[in-house]
């Protein structure tokens, strides 16, 4: 029996579609870089929305009350000026704070390696031994000494120590150029939003109300996780500067500001501030401060973190604490910083397809009967 020869049209057809495959192969392949500068872009675009909107209408009751003239003018390019002051004012009030306080931190981290291994760290080490030696003479180490111990691995502890301070050293550039893209990306959000979403929920598929109903619960998510995380992050840096306070620590309220600051990026934290801090305490021989200080830090405040966030973030958006939890943590180590938003924009989008999914089969809500 002969198959039927093949039609031009499905030629045509075959051809067309290995077209499209190659033209979204390349596009991803062009757009992939500047993935987590395009997110952060529409991070902060939401954000700040509130801040283009008031702006926005500004221009647009001068446009009405003004129709001709100078002022007019003016007014008809209100959404691009209102999104760069948008911009600007994000630049300024987000972006440089966080960059200035990072910037500080890792210029502080390769002197203090420095001193560790050499002779600051052999002061260190000494008083830990004298400080430990009954200790460990009552729990049988007799033969094990700190001081030992850190002359032979001092130089791989330090080496694995200052890897990732290099690692974000050379990635400052690579910062800088993915926030100019961002911030270049959140104006155009902004300014051409409205004129953009209608196309995109057209290529989705979804019905319009659907359509509109998952970008207003992807926008709350956003804010959610802002909230959230900054919240937690006030927590961490008061506990933080009550305990410089307590323990005498010059400037406690600035290290407790620039703990609040690093706390809320992901991958930074409270430790590049208290790690030294503890470590300056043993170098003074004050064990008692260092264990308090080292205490804090690592079994509260780093622990804090991956219990109170997502309990913020589920009770404002209605989402389970450790569905966040996890796509809090998968998305930081998916996307970077980034996926501290991402993860949980992705949890609502699932959520939101699987509800429409229900609703396409004629399932039952399981919640109304709650």
């Amino acid at each position: 029996m002969h198959k039927p020869p093949i039609s031009s049209s499905q030629i045509k057809g075959m051809i067309f579609l290995i077209l499209c495959a190659i033209v979204v192969g390349l596009s991803v392949t062009i757009l992939l870089p500047f993935l987590s500068a395009i997110l952060w872009g529409m991070t902060l675009s939401v954000l700040t929305y509130s801040w283009f909107e008031k702006s926005r209408m500004r221009y647009e009751l001068m446009r009405e009350s003004n129709p001709t003239g100078l002022r007019a003018k003016i007014a008809k390019a209100g959404d691009s000026i209102a999104a760069l002051k948008s911009t600007f004012l994000t630049l300024v009030v987000i972006c440089l704070p966080f960059v200035l306080v990072g910037g500080l931190a890792v210029a502080q981290i390769s002197p203090a390696l420095k001193e560790m291994q050499g002779s600051q760290g052999y002061e260190i080490t000494d008083r830990i031994d004298k400080a430990l030696h009954p200790i460990m003479e009552k729990v049988g180490f007799h033969e094990f000494h700190v001081q030992e111990w850190w002359t032979e691995n001092s130089q791989e502890v330090v080496k694995s120590l200052r890897q990732p301070a290099s690692n974000v050293a050379k990635q400052a550039g690579m910062t800088v150029f993915t926030m100019i893209v961002a911030l270049l990306s959140m104006f155009f959000f902004q300014r051409d939003g409205k004129s953009l979403k209608k196309p995109f929920l057209e290529f989705s598929g979804l019905p319009q109300d659907v359509g509109e109903e998952i970008c207003i619960k992807v926008q709350k998510t956003i804010r959610a996780v802002f909230s959230g995380s900054v919240m937690v992050a006030v927590i961490q840096g008061a506990i933080m500067g009550i305990t410089y306070a307590i323990l005498g620590v010059p400037s406690s309220v600035l290290l407790g500001f620039i703990s609040v600051v690093l706390c809320i990026v992901p991958l930074l934290g409270a430790p590049i501030i208290y790690i030294p801090v503890g470590l300056l305490f043993l170098a003074q021989g004050d064990l008692t401060k260092a264990a308090i200080v080292f205490g804090v830090g690592f079994l509260i405040v780093s622990q804090i973190d991956n219990v109170l966030k997502p309990y913020f973030i589920g009770n404002q958006v209605s989402l389970h604490p450790l569905a966040i939890f996890f796509f809090v943590l998968g998305g930081i180590s998916l996307f970077g910083p980034i996926g501290l938003m991402v993860g949980p924009m992705i949890l609502t989008l699932f959520l939101a397809l699987v509800d429409y999914t229900r609703s396409l089969l004629n399932l039952p809500d399981e919640h109304a009967t709650e």
